[in-house]
């Protein structure tokens, strides 16, 4: 061949062989659902996740939800593994339940039950061949639902059906699609230590069942949500409240040990604590302000450096009827916890836009701004 076409063909050939491989889509294997590591045996999605008879509800809305993601930088297959893949050709994709609540308080002066379903999801892409994590996005699911009397089994399994066909599978999908899997980070970003200070911990002990032991990782992971959903982020899975660094996945017949990477920036959650006080007092009704009170902590520990470090408040103003009030220490908790989430997403949403008027109420730095800008970058490098 004459050497010149030969040049000719090379240099014209080579840049789209480059360009195919810069935009390749990775192949990810549809993994399904899966229980994760915390799940109680006795949960209610055990009625909704029944496969005596072939597929369950969950596994029809989660393949049919799967079936519409069109993301850039993964097609999702259908097929089994084969022993004969290399490790890059084996990730697959989970979509894991790490924790569900359902909590009822009852406002007697009110007559009103209100019941709260709070699920914790860890969107789990895995490496089949050696079991370690590539990447996890948790994801955080709440309804809270009001009614004269408590609900029974029968109607909480109704409400579960509704929130995982809608609310779970909405979450999931939007996620997944606007998600750039990378198969290997330069850096990853976890909360790696939640510290309840003393005022804060009586209070949660005291609202915690007996047998709890995960209430730390609660915590961590609703804050972890808030980060990643609003700031597209993976989030290494919180691990000091399980036994190795690692995450269990339950599958019908077979668990996988999914091995957990040590992030490269650490991030501490102090729960400082909480607080009320009456607002506004009528002749009927009564307005009061559930205050929740956190530190925050971004560091790098390989490198001794702190990034951010910053208290927060919030404050919840909620409304009752003077006659609800004289029991109220018996159900106001989740008035607090709805506080501390409303501040979660708020914190989180700082690094996307600047809200000049929270930040004023809940933070006395006046150069906190110029952190947020800091994180942005933190985050960043994790993408």
């Amino acid at each position: 061949m004459n050497q010149k076409l030969f040049k000719l063909i090379f240099v014209l050939f080579f840049p789209l062989l480059f360009f195919s491989n810069l935009y390749a889509k990775e192949n990810i294997i549809y993994g399904g659902f899966s229980y994760g590591s915390i799940i109680p045996d006795n949960s209610y999605t055990k009625f909704l996740h029944n496969r005596s008879k072939g597929q369950s509800f969950i596994d029809k809305n989660l393949i049919n939800t799967v079936k519409k993601i069109n993301n850039n930088s993964f097609e999702i297959s259908y097929e089994t593994l084969k022993d004969n893949l290399s490790e890059d050709d084996q990730n697959v994709i989970v979509l894991a339940l790490d924790s569900e609540q359902i909590e009822h308080i009852t406002i007697t002066g009110d007559n009103i039950t209100r019941t709260d379903i709070i699920l914790n999801f860890q969107i789990i892409f895995f490496n089949a061949k050696n079991n370690f994590l590539t990447a996890s996005i948790p994801l955080e699911i709440n309804k809270s639902v009001n009614s004269s009397k408590k609900l029974t089994k029968e109607q909480i399994i109704q409400e579960l059906k509704k929130l995982y066909q809608n609310d779970v599978m909405k979450h999931f999908l939007q996620i997944v699609q606007n998600f750039n899997l990378k198969i290997k980070y330069k850096n990853r970003i976890g909360v790696t230590k939640v510290i309840f200070e003393k005022k804060a911990e009586d209070y949660i002990l005291k609202n915690s069942k007996n047998n709890d032991i995960f209430k730390k990782n609660r915590f961590a992971n609703s804050l972890g949500s808030f980060l990643s959903y609003n700031n597209n982020i993976a989030i290494v899975p919180y691990g000091e409240d399980r036994s190795s660094s690692s995450l269990m996945l339950t599958f019908e017949n077979t668990q996988r040990e999914i091995k957990l990477p040590d992030p490269d920036y650490h991030i501490h959650l102090t729960i400082r604590g909480f607080k009320n006080i009456l607002f506004k007092e009528g002749n009927i009704d009564e307005q009061w302000i559930y205050g929740s009170y956190i530190n925050i902590k971004f560091l790098q520990p390989d490198l001794d450096k702190i990034y951010f470090e910053e208290k927060f408040k919030n404050a919840l103003n909620v409304e009752f009827s003077k006659r609800s009030t004289n029991n109220k220490e018996s159900f106001e908790w989740i008035f607090y916890l709805d506080s501390l989430k409303f501040l979660f997403d708020k914190f989180s949403k700082q690094t996307i836009e600047i809200d000049k008027k929270w930040l004023k109420s809940s933070n006395d730095n006046k150069k906190v701004k110029k952190l947020f800008k800091a994180l942005n970058k933190i985050y960043e490098s994790c993408k």
